[in-house]
């Protein structure tokens, strides 16, 4: 009887529980932000005109970012209309980053700072496709990244990222066939 209780309240948890997770994943200030845009759309508005509105909403009304990235999207209010604009079409950090590159190349560095602060689970692939698209240099990526408030040692640079692997490529190393300097005689043992 009283592990039935306790299995009961057990399941009763989980099923409080649930809805709270699962709304936790979709709480990134960009998924916020694009539901305040499409909305404005299902309205009526334009892309331009719902893209402005709500990015004066977010910034005057201090919504769904700290106060230093509402202070960076103040600052940098065309930019952020600007991605804003694209999230009609592109929902995450990575597809929003890409449109961003694609559309407006002379600002890299207000995309990348926009788009980590809008998705920062998202820091290390938008950081990569940055470098990938070859739009921006390591070091200004890098700066723009810090400047959303990542620590630069959580991203992780992929072999396609270019210059930022820490891998060892094949061939170096102790033994490795003449490359590193390591012993490349075959043991005896």
């Amino acid at each position: 009887m009283r592990s039935n209780v306790i299995l009961s309240l057990l399941l009763i948890a989980l099923v409080v529980l649930t809805p709270v997770s699962s709304a936790q994943e979709n709480s990134a200030p960009g998924t916020q932000v694009r539901t305040l845009l499409v909305n404005e759309l299902d309205n009526g508005a334009n892309i331009q005109d719902a893209a402005n509105q709500v990015s004066q909403t977010v910034i005057n009304e201090g919504l769904y970012f700290d106060a230093a990235g509402t202070a960076y999207l103040s600052d940098n209010q065309d930019s952020f209309e600007s991605v804003v604009s694209l999230l009609n079409e592109n929902a995450t950090g990575f597809e929003l980053a890409i449109a961003g590159f694609t559309q407006f190349p002379d600002q890299a560095s207000q995309i990348i700072t926009i788009t980590v602060l809008m998705f920062p689970e998202s820091a290390s692939e938008i950081y990569n496709i940055a470098l990938q698209m070859q739009v921006i240099s390591e070091d200004d990526a890098l700066l723009a990244v810090i400047n959303a408030g990542v620590d630069p040692s959580t991203l992780t640079a992929t072999a396609a990222g270019g210059t930022g692997n820490t891998f060892s490529p094949l061939g170096v190393g102790t033994g490795a066939a003449g490359a590193g300097g390591g012993d490349t005689t075959i043991s005896a043992n």
